[in-house]
């Protein structure tokens, strides 16, 4: 059984399990409008999230869940009060509107149980996606998914990791900050003491960027191999062919969607040029790789119930089964449920039992250290 697997000291879930996870879950969250299986997958976030071991980058992600959540809640009250259609009528408030070259919309009047229902869903929609994001950025290490970033990719992975970690990095250094000026007797009277912590804090964020810039800088990052001049201008006028081709491409697909054919050749032509032109650039990057982790038996045991899960819901998408669409206009009725549906948000729960194993294993050590350091030198 998985939860009895030995885990290593310092062992973590791997890195392209969590992203396998976190790809099926998000994914799901759009395949369906049902919100019974909305409610579900937000409960299999919030389950994994809540296991995922604590640290100082999974209190700034806390911080940031708070907002998003607040935020999307807050959506539901703005699009029933912009929105409301539908025969059933809840309340009637106070009607204002803008004229219409201001676009005409109306706050208040109806509200009605539709607009309610829709908009509960597109906010439960939000909530899943933040607690399957904040779980997967609070359990990952973002080096070494770093790693996994094929070569033509890793510049774009370098910028895109370094945007992840600037509001954990954020945190920490207000958190720092504070933290120095309380031992100084320093206390925070009034917006214009927030100068005071302003100041620090960008003074930090510059130093770290010139120490990370040095730091690139010292490893050859950006450093391609050696290729002639009519190699570099074919790649590039590649590259840009199959970006005009694409554009032109996705005009033809939607203007003239009587004849899709040829939008969807020109669109599939240009996406792979594209993709050989930063094929053949990647191959030009020089990469050093000094150990490889090993997939051990609980990272397959969530890439496989992620892919069921996945499979699974598109298997009752493409067939029509379970009620995954709900729909509750023109007239507001309950949501279906359907066993198969609610095994397939359930699945995203295959992170929680390495999470419980990996700290079960925890506990076991500790008590060991625990008599080491109060043992006689």
């Amino acid at each position: 059984m998985v939860s009895t697997v030995a885990w290593p000291a310092g062992r973590r879930l791997h890195e392209g399990a969590w992203l396998c996870w976190a790809a099926a879950a998000s994914i799901s969250v759009f395949l369906t409008s049902n919100p019974l299986y909305l409610s579900l997958a937000c409960l299999a976030g919030l389950a994994v999230y809540l296991a995922v071991p604590r640290g100082g980058r999974g209190q700034a992600y806390g911080i940031v869940l708070k907002v998003g959540v607040v935020l999307a809640l807050l959506s539901v009250p703005f699009n029933v009060l912009t929105g409301a259609t539908g025969p059933t009528v809840l309340a009637r408030l106070p009607e204002a509107g803008f004229p219409g070259w201001l676009g005409g919309v109306t706050f208040g009047g109806e509200v009605t149980g539709e607009a309610l229902a829709y908009a509960g869903s597109r906010a439960l929609t939000l909530v899943a996606i933040l607690l399957f994001m904040a779980a997967f950025n609070v359990g990952v290490d973002h080096f070494r998914l770093l790693r996994l970033a094929p070569a033509a990719l890793f510049h774009a992975g370098v910028v895109a990791t370094v945007a992840v970690l600037l509001i954990p990095q954020g945190v920490a250094q207000v958190r720092a900050v504070r933290e120095a000026q309380r031992l100084r007797g320093h206390r925070l009277r009034g917006p214009r003491s927030l100068v005071g912590l302003a100041v620090p804090v960008l003074a930090g964020a510059l130093e770290r960027s010139i120490q990370r810039a040095e730091s690139l800088d010292a490893r050859g990052f950006g450093r391609l191999r050696a290729a002639s001049a009519a190699a570099d201008r074919l790649v590039a006028a590649a590259g840009l062919m199959g970006l005009v081709l694409a554009a032109l491409g996705g005009f033809v697909y939607f203007y003239y969607s009587q004849s899709p054919a040829p939008g969807v050749a020109a669109l599939g032509g240009g996406a792979g040029l594209v993709a050989l032109a930063v094929y053949a650039q990647g191959r030009r990057l020089q990469r050093t790789r000094y150990s490889q982790e090993q997939w051990e038996a609980p990272d397959r045991w969530v890439v496989g119930l992620s892919v069921a899960s996945l499979a699974l819901l598109l298997i009752l998408r493409g067939v029509g089964a379970a009620d995954l669409t709900y729909i509750p206009y023109p007239s507001l009725a309950a949501p279906g449920f359907n066993p198969a549906g609610a095994l397939a948000f359930l699945l995203l729960l295959s992170p929680l039992v390495p999470l419980l194993a990996l700290e079960g294993a925890r506990l076991e050590r500790a008590p060991a250290t625990a008599t080491v350091r109060e043992g006689p030198p």
